[in-house]
């Protein structure tokens, strides 16, 4: 596979990575959201009753989630070779989770293969050539150079 073609700043976003940080532009937004509604049901049941505090910290957490999620789909876009890490490990880890729970019989067949593909997907778009050459360093030259 050939790099991503490179202008004067740096190579383009591979169409992986893009389907990638949208993807988690997406999840993110929708935990945000999500958890922002748990929120809401949760203070307001506090008023009524006195309930659990499980609600509460459950969408706080959600919420807190989302926007590392929005974080790191922000810095994929913008070529963060941190982002591209955290997904990698994430998802590296995810698909073993995923693997020994298939083997283990945890897990639906068809939904264990499903995600075991999702991250395999994941993980060889963030390192094909052009996503190493997106996410590559920029070497800083000094102006008057």
């Amino acid at each position: 596979m050939a790099s991503a073609p490179v202008s004067d700043l740096g190579p383009r976003r591979p169409r992986g990575v893009t389907v990638i940080g949208v993807v988690a532009y997406v999840g993110g937004i929708v935990d945000v959201v999500g958890g922002s509604m748990l929120l809401v049901l949760a203070t307001g049941a506090a008023l009524l009753a006195n309930p659990l505090p499980g609600g509460l910290v459950t969408a706080i957490t959600v919420i807190i989630a989302g926007i590392i999620v929005v974080a790191v789909a922000d810095g994929l876009m913008r070529g963060s070779g941190v982002a591209r890490w955290i997904v990698t490990v994430v998802r590296g880890v995810s698909l073993i989770t995923q693997i020994v729970a298939l083997t283990a019989g945890g897990v639906a067949f068809i939904v264990g293969i499903v995600s075991v593909l999702i991250s395999a997907i994941v993980l060889s778009w963030l390192w094909t050539p052009s996503a190493r050459a997106y996410f590559a360093p920029v070497a800083k030259i000094p102006h008057g150079v």
